[in-house]
């Protein structure tokens, strides 16, 4: 998918919702954080999740192994044992599916994050309206959260959203797109792909400001700051009564990091961090083109490093929290992974 057709996209969402006064900034490539490489998701049945997103939105496993004992991600659940992981890779991004087993007492204690946060709340996937994967992800077993239907926010754009929980309580988002009424300067070449990765947070102000140092100074697309999006159609997504939402998008090359606050159902940051093992999105792992220079800026705007400097997936990784304390891998890998963000086919770059 070409970034003329990314931006068409976009402006083409934000002027559905009513946002939109003008058209998005050109998108400038960070040469420090290059992408996004995979968020995390703690699920309690590998198979059940991959064949979900599999009948769903044509999920295809790229990678399924046993990490050995000690390896950096049991040990941020604080477990020295083995961990069962599934990567699954959607065009433009992938997940990577995590089985802890048994538990922490911590993570069994958590349910995965509701619709307003606080935490990693969902992952939207953008699909051609003939894929039908709305019907295809509820045939699958997820449960609609607001309305049963799709909901579309406004007459002018022919975009329906829908908000939709696993088994397990983790939420996806549904971004259903009729192509045949855009006016697009070419067709996408996928009918599915990741739009974005949300963050719900109780300060929009201090994450956008964290967030636009990180990725190396860009300026989100932010809606809400003067007068919250509301209305009877935004209640039918979230299924949370008289709703006012402030939101950021950053760009990153193959997909968006959405940010947003729910002002009408305030939440709180618990003490500390959420465990890597509780049900639902874990982490958000960047592809980066230097560890160090990455792991300053990461301090520099805000955050924090919370390990040393390991291996996955042929690379090294490292990981901190940001300001709400949600897991944030920093990942460098050679050039020619297929993991790499940077080699994901028909995703912008």
């Amino acid at each position: 998918m070409s970034k003329q057709v990314i931006a068409a996209l976009a402006s083409l969402v934000l002027a559905s919702c009513g946002f939109l006064s003008s058209e998005p900034e050109p998108f400038v490539p960070d040469s420090i954080v290059t992408g996004v490489n995979f968020v995390g998701v703690s699920v309690s049945d590998l198979d059940s999740a991959e064949s979900y997103y599999s009948s769903s939105i044509e999920a295809e496993t790229v990678a399924q192994e046993t990490l050995e004992p000690g390896n950096i991600l049991a040990l941020l659940a604080d477990d020295d044992g083995a961990l069962e992981t599934r990567l699954i890779r959607r065009t433009n991004t992938q997940l990577r599916l995590m089985q802890f087993a048994p538990h922490s007492q911590a993570g069994g204690a958590h349910e995965a994050v509701p619709v307003q946060g606080p935490g990693i709340a969902h992952v939207c996937f953008q699909v051609a309206e003939e894929t039908d994967a709305y019907n295809r992800i509820l045939a699958a077993g997820a449960t609609p959260i607001g309305d049963p239907e799709l909901v579309q926010l406004s007459d002018n754009n022919p975009v329906h959203y829908g908000y939709v929980k696993d088994t397990d309580g983790i939420i996806t988002e549904i971004e259903q797109v009729d192509l045949a009424k855009l006016n697009l300067p070419e067709p996408p070449k996928n009918n599915f792909r990741v739009r974005h990765v949300s963050m719900a947070t109780p300060d929009l102000e201090r994450m956008i400001a964290f967030y636009s140092a990180f990725l190396g100074g860009q300026e989100p697309r932010h809606v809400g700051s003067l007068i919250k999006v509301s209305g009877d159609t935004v209640d039918k997504v979230s299924g949370l009564q008289d709703s006012k939402i402030e939101m950021a998008w950053f760009q990153l090359s193959n997909l968006e990091i959405e940010i947003f606050q729910y002002h009408s159902h305030p939440t709180t940051l618990p003490d500390s961090p959420r465990p890597i093992d509780a049900p639902g999105y874990n982490m958000i792992v960047f592809d980066v083109s230097d560890i160090e220079s990455a792991r300053e800026r990461l301090i520099q705007a805000g955050g924090s490093i919370v390990t040393d400097v390991g291996t996955l997936d042929g690379g090294e990784v490292i990981f901190g929290r940001d300001p709400d304390g949600n897991l944030i891998g920093l990942q460098k890998l050679p050039e020619t992974s297929v993991y790499s963000a940077a080699n994901f086919p028909d995703n912008g770059i």
